[in-house]
């Protein structure tokens, strides 16, 4: 499978949503590095961690996470979004590219838009 020993980031300040996209990332294979329910710690992750995505929650207690999406994007780290509001339109203009999953997240749904974002362009392997 190619996300396993994948490394990945969790943004989310919701216990249950956490647990649950930990659990979905570890049964796929991947290596959760770290849980963020705050933007410092999000941001210190991303900062010190070698990562291979992050998953996060577009509003972290009350904040967006733009800012960390931010410092992934400079990183050229993959990032995906999870969000229980249905318009997507309120993302910001450099971060619209990026995949939106709805919550509550579905493990195959997951599954599907990391291996797309890991995938390797035909001719580039």
């Amino acid at each position: 499978m190619p996300v396993a020993g994948r490394r990945v980031l969790v943004v989310e300040d919701e216990y249950l949503a956490a647990l649950t996209t930990i659990d979905f990332l570890e049964r796929i294979g991947c290596e959760v590095v770290g849980l963020a329910a705050r933007l410092p710690a999000a941001l210190q992750f991303v900062r010190t961690e070698a990562l291979d995505a992050a998953v996060l929650d577009i509003n972290i207690a009350g904040t967006m996470v733009w800012p960390v999406a931010e410092e992934l994007l400079r990183r050229g780290v993959p990032y995906l979004f999870l969000s229980a509001y249905s318009e997507r339109n309120m993302i910001p203009a450099p971060f619209a590219s990026a995949p939106c999953l709805a919550k509550p997240l579905e493990r195959d749904r997951l599954l599907c838009q990391l291996e797309a974002m890991w995938a390797v362009p035909a001719g580039n392997d």
